[in-house]
């Protein structure tokens, strides 16, 4: 059911933060921050002109900051000790530094150690912090909140507001609506939150930021976004654990033309998190990286730290790859792109946290200047792109730009020539060609060859477990009876054009979540949407097969933003 134009309320603010992820929550805080200091210029007879007064709102789709949070994690903290060099004083939740850090090649039943002198100095882990990116947040929101910004919580951005080409806010989802559309005794209308400038920090493919990248082609003249697909479980041990502990590995359990690799970082004195990251570029329409996680936690090495023990978290995402040529336009009049949702990820150091952070940072500067000034036009927020250029954002980014393009050529001349241009920054400083994620997957016949370990994973009752129940762990709740916030726009080509053109059902494979499932016999057969126990990844949307129109950014499966429900992370 349309929600009717008189049904909705509608709110006033200066600054709107979409999304309450590190990016936005390091944001709204350095801009009270810089409000602050303005105005205390402005008393001191320092600055001529009036004080600012900005009403400052942040609004976060899951239950509670950082429900939807999750990240491997390891930070840097070089964002945050430019935020608040006092942070250890002010209860910062992540106080396990990296003790041990290695990287590891992962033979069928061996592991060879990589030399510490062949490892790039920026790999290196030293000063840097283990844990819970949820519960960075959840800090992170507790200051912004104390600081005078709104933060509001199970708010879901599901529409941007226009007036022609410039972003003046968004429209909220309704909550309490039926399955069919009709509304429940329960339900609450939408709202039209009006801002001066918003910004959009949804994580990785947020719904709103592709759809204002592709309204306003922010990517023309750059490479399209390539992404990677992570899994992560929490495991309990019962004999003790290693706090402290970095390990990442290549290699087992996946195949040669398979990016990606897997870590098992020591988080608690009984807890480690264990996960494999993949590349969505793979070609197998039957690869699984949750089942891979399990091949993984089987392997001897991984066995070491985690045998014995109990799965008790879960989640996914999907991690932007493309680097320093997938990089959109990040603003336009009256909205920015922050974090994930502009691709400000370093994929062969594993890190994007504190990119992400000085990416809110430096939008604040940008946003501040923009309040003084009575203006949010692109002009005035272009000085975004420029701050960028001078960080060390886009410095790190075009230093290892031809890092994750080496590996098209397959893992040793990716390891080969991707650690050269990490040692180097050398290579090409144009983008190559590169295809979008969905274009690469082969006939299963074809791409099956190329599987290292093509058995199925094995499960038990304890440290191997099946999707559905690292779904349970994942404490994803959608009511039943809510609409979809998933749709199969031609459900007969799943049947004649996707099946058969690759010997199989990719995406009853490739999401980590189970939410597509082949159902019934011949005429009756069909594919099941299981929308209720979507983690928000949104893996499907990027490597869907079908493109239903070439070029409108719709596959034939679509993903939008649900106003109510979705995983809640605990400690991931």
């Amino acid at each position: 059911m349309e929600t009717m134009a008189e049904d909705l309320q509608t709110l006033d603010v200066d600054v709107l933060f979409v999304g309450g992820g590190p990016a936005n929550l390091a944001g709204a805080l350095r801009l009270t921050q810089l409000v602050a200091r303005h105005n205390e210029r402005v008393s001191t007879g320092e600055l001529a002109g009036p004080r600012l007064e900005p009403r400052i709102a942040l609004i976060e789709k899951g239950r509670d900051v950082g429900a939807h949070a999750i990240s491997g994690a390891v930070l840097d903290p070089v964002a945050l000790e430019e935020l608040l060099p006092d942070y250890r004083d002010r209860g910062f939740p992540l106080s396990l530094q990296v003790a041990r850090h290695g990287l590891y090649y992962l033979t069928t039943e061996g592991d060879v150690r990589c030399p510490d002198f062949l490892i790039p100095p920026a790999f290196r882990q030293d000063g840097c912090y283990v844990g819970s990116l949820q519960k960075l947040n959840l800090w992170l929101a507790g200051l912004v909140e104390a600081a005078g910004v709104y933060l509001f919580h199970e708010t879901c951005g599901v529409k941007i507001l226009y007036e022609g080409d410039r972003v003046c806010g968004v429209q909220t989802g309704d909550k309490g609506l039926e399955a069919g559309g009709g509304r429940k005794a329960n339900y609450e209308p939408g709202t039209m939150i009006r801002a001066t400038v918003t910004i959009l920090g949804e994580g990785p493919y947020g719904t709103l930021a592709e759809d204002l990248i592709h309204r306003l082609k922010l990517r023309q003249g750059r490479s399209p976004q390539s992404y990677a697909l992570g899994v992560k479980e929490l495991i309990r041990v019962k004999n003790g654990g290693t706090p402290g502990l970095v390990i990442h590995t290549i290699g087992y359990p996946l195949g040669s033309r398979t990016f990606g690799g897997g870590f098992c970082y020591g988080v608690a004195d009984d807890l480690y998190a264990v996960g494999m990251v993949c590349g969505l570029d793979w070609d197998d329409p039957q690869m699984d990286v949750q089942a891979q996680l399990q091949r993984f936690k089987k392997h001897p090495f991984i066995q070491q730290f985690i045998k014995g023990g109990d799965v008790i978290a879960y989640g996914a995402k999907t991690l932007p790859e493309g680097g320093y040529f997938a990089v959109p336009r990040p603003y336009v009049d009256g909205a920015l792109l922050v974090g994930d949702s502009a691709g400000f990820l370093n994929v062969p150091y594993l890190k994007g946290l504190h990119y992400a952070m000085k990416s809110g940072m430096l939008a604040a500067e940008t946003i501040c200047e923009a309040l003084v000034r009575g203006e949010a036009s692109a002009a005035a927020l272009s000085s975004y792109e420029v701050r960028l250029a001078s960080s060390y954002i886009m410095r790190d980014l075009f230093r290892v730009r031809n890092f994750r393009r080496a590996f098209a050529l397959g893992r040793l001349p990716g390891l080969l020539l991707g650690g050269l241009t990490m040692w180097t920054g050398l290579g090409p400083s144009r983008p190559g060609d590169v295809r979008e994620d969905f274009r690469h997957l082969r006939p299963l016949d074809e791409a099956a060859a190329g599987r290292w370990h093509p058995e199925p994973a094995s499960y038990d009752a304890g440290v191997l477990v099946d999707k559905l129940t690292d779904v349970f762990h994942s404490g994803t709740q959608h009511r039943e009876d809510q609409p979809s916030h998933i749709q199969i726009l031609n459900p007969a080509r799943c049947l004649t054009d996707c099946i058969p053109r690759f010997g199989d059902a990719p995406c009853t494979h490739f999401c980590p979540a189970k939410v597509y499932e082949l159902v019934g016999e011949g005429a009756n057969r069909r594919i099941q949407v299981n929308f209720a126990n979507c983690v928000h990844c949104k893996t499907c949307v990027i490597k869907d097969p079908i493109d239903v129109l070439s070029e409108d950014n719709v596959q034939n499966i679509v993903w939008r933003a649900p106003a109510e429900g979705g995983p809640r992370y605990q400690g991931l």
